[in-house]
């Protein structure tokens, strides 16, 4: 893949409203309906943290209303297993095992170890910045925010000794977990909600629903195309947009203006950075201006680089566009911590096996993509500077 090249962003579209944590999806999505079935939207609140907004075609709204409550049903019960902050009568979860490290293994339901042996393996074979064990270096620094007072260097030190994944040891045959030392402790945040919506989503599949899209903060899974293409008349930029939906980056603004007083995406015209027609496929964007605190003038962000112990600040965002939302959630966690370097030569060993594309928003302004996401009318349109 060519990563050589600058992409330059001249355009300027309509406005779209933002939804979550990194996404905007047009209202123009679903703007036409048949006789048959009519587009619904409905919103849930609060499961892994963010808002959820399910749109998708359907006979009656009663019906899609069924099947955003089974959404709601399936997403909490995975909000109830991966949560590491909460406990919960007659179940256990992380927040169980972690409370059992360095005593004895716990049994647990099968998602936990299907989400835990993903995510060690994906550590093997693709990248292992992305560390579950370092739940308390996490905390040490969501205390921070809570207290006003930065982690002190020698507790963090203590802490990165504990977060050691082979620690995580994983008992198929009696579905158990055990955390071999006690000052060990998980936390699933960079995986958890990628992983979850891509299990719903295939149950939703094979519940009947063939055209929608799920926008979970961050992350957004796209399910078939549109059932009524577009008028040509209402197509203002991708030609792709008549038959796919269009799915749009949000810019990395802290919507702060002593923060986005210098920053560079905060130009006053531009609403979004990038707008991608597609089908099939998981977006998912890892920044830090959503999450984030203010000590004595510097923004820390909430995703921890582990070998340097600080909140990582070297992209303003990045993108991941691949099938799997939770390759795409475990991605764009993993590319936040390398240097772009690192990253491109990773997207281009990974692409010869599977589709998988990224957008870095640099922190001076430069967005730079992978080759699949070329600037053009069919595909991606750029949509800054």
């Amino acid at each position: 893949m060519n990563f050589n090249k600058k992409v330059n962003m001249n355009n300027i579209n309509k406005k779209f409203g933002k939804m979550g944590l990194i996404f905007l999806i047009s209202v123009l999505i679903f703007s036409c309906f048949n006789n048959k079935e009519k587009v619904y939207t409905e919103t849930v609140d609060g499961l892994f943290d963010t808002v959820h907004v399910i749109s998708g075609y359907d006979k009656s709204e009663q019906e899609f209303k069924k099947k955003v409550k089974f959404y709601q049903e399936e997403m909490e019960k995975l909000h109830k297993l991966y949560t590491s902050y909460e406990d919960f009568q007659g179940i256990n979860n992380i927040s169980t095992i972690n409370e059992n490290a360095g005593i004895k293994p716990v049994k647990v339901d099968r998602n936990i170890i299907d989400l835990l042996k993903d995510t060690l393996e994906r550590n093997k074979e693709i990248s292992d910045k992305v560390n579950i064990a370092a739940g308390n270096v996490i905390d040490l620094w969501d205390k921070a925010k809570t207290e006003g007072k930065l982690p002190e260097q020698s507790e963090l030190e203590k802490m990165q000794k504990c977060a050691k994944t082979e620690n995580i040891v994983i008992d198929e045959q009696n579905s158990t977990v055990f955390i071999k030392e006690k000052c060990t402790k998980l936390n699933l945040g960079a995986v958890a909600k990628g992983y979850a919506v891509e299990q719903v989503t295939k149950k939703m599949e094979k519940a009947g629903m063939t055209s929608f899209i799920i926008s979970a903060g961050g992350n957004v899974k796209v399910v078939g195309k549109r059932k009524i293409p577009k008028k040509e008349s209402e197509i203002t930029d991708l030609k792709s947009c008549k038959d796919q939906f269009c799915i749009g980056i949000a810019l990395p603004l802290y919507n702060d203006n002593k923060i986005d007083k210098s920053n560079p995406y905060n130009n006053g015209k531009n609403d979004y950075l990038a707008k991608i027609a597609t089908e099939n496929m998981s977006i998912v964007t890892t920044g830090n201006y959503q999450r984030y605190f203010v000590m004595d003038n510097k923004v820390y962000g909430h995703v921890i680089n582990l070998e340097t112990l600080k909140p990582e600040d070297s992209f303003a965002s990045v993108s991941v566009i691949t099938e799997d939302s939770g390759l795409a959630d475990f991605m764009s966690t993993t590319l936040f911590l390398l240097s772009y370097e690192e990253g491109k030569a990773l997207i281009e060993k990974m692409g010869k096996k599977e589709k998988i594309d990224v957008i870095w928003a640099m922190k001076n302004g430069d967005v730079m993509s992978s080759e699949g996401l070329i600037s053009g009318e069919n595909y991606v349109k750029y949509n800054f500077r």
